[in-house]
């Protein structure tokens, strides 16, 4: 009798400790947005949004079959995550409900899938922060694809400093003398996850003008005026600019959940080689890493 109750309540158990961990990692995302801003941006140093978001995101992306390592990362590693910060997140501060779900989402803790299907969410919070002027709003979208343009060549500077010293760090496993299949598996973990990471920020950015673009043209009808020349003119620099991330090899976001990660095959004999290869130099053979 006891069983069979046990046995029937079990499902209602398991969909409450669900709802209520999803619930706590709302809550947790809404305190971490809710800091004081710091660099880029983004919320000040905190337990939260430090330690417990990241923790979860990298225990939830191994469970989904992600890549996620647990090394520590890099110089250029933590400056490119500082950078993708402003892309992976909605650009209008009054958009509170989507900040909250994209911060779980910036930490893995849920699929960083685009968010299709939501590109009049930038244009609702413009219109609900409006007065009675649409000059401020057109100054806004000018303002924002601005700032976008300007951040892209340094973000594409780190994410080239990164995709070298990978190539580096696979070319020295090769070589290293003593070599646990373990130490290879998440070195090649940390370069897939860069190179997902990559490719998630360039697509946000395309995303991201699409978003202006759909607010400037719905602006543009609503109080057609000449002050719609300066978000245009912006709009088209910043297309320009995100146009040279499409050199970055590291394929498209879609392909992240089909990379392979396999141990490299050591040469029988060779000289170590250098930390930093070479720009046009070969990957080493027997690491897939994304599927171009």
């Amino acid at each position: 009798m006891n069983a069979a109750r046990r046995t029937a309540r079990t499902p209602t158990h398991r969909t409450s400790r669900v709802a209520v961990a999803a619930a706590s990692l709302i809550c947790l995302a809404t305190l971490a947005g809710c800091a004081p801003r710091g660099d880029f941006g983004r919320p000040a140093p905190s337990v939260i949004g430090g330690h417990a978001l990241p923790f979860a995101g990298r225990v939830a992306a191994e469970a989904r079959g992600e890549p996620a390592a647990w090394s520590i990362l890099t110089d250029d590693e933590r400056e490119l995550r500082a950078r993708a910060y402003r892309f992976l997140m909605p650009a209008h501060e009054w958009q509170v409900v989507e900040r909250g779900l994209a911060d779980l989402t910036r930490h893995r803790v849920t699929p960083a899938p685009l968010r299709l299907g939501m590109r009049r969410s930038y244009w609702d919070a413009l219109i609900f922060s409006r007065g009675t002027s649409p000059a401020p709003l057109f100054r806004r979208i000018a303002q924002d694809a601005d700032q976008d343009r300007m951040l892209i060549p340094l973000l594409r500077e780190i994410a080239l400093r990164v995709l070298e010293a990978d190539d580096a760090r696979l070319r020295f496993l090769l070589y290293v003398t003593v070599l646990e299949e373990s130490q290879a598996e998440e070195a090649a973990l940390r370069v897939a996850e860069n190179r997902c990471l990559i490719a998630w920020v360039r697509a946000e950015a395309r995303e991201r003008a699409l978003r202006y673009r759909y607010a400037l043209e719905r602006l543009a009808i609503e109080a057609p005026q000449r002050s719609a020349i300066e978000p245009e003119r912006a709009l088209a620099a910043l297309d320009v600019e995100i146009a040279t991330l499409d050199g970055l090899a590291v394929g498209e976001l879609g392909a992240c959940a089909e990379g392979i990660v396999a141990p490299p095959r050591r040469p029988a004999a060779g000289p170590l080689p250098a930390i930093v290869p070479a720009a046009d130099a070969p990957p080493p053979d027997g690491v897939i890493l994304f599927k171009r």
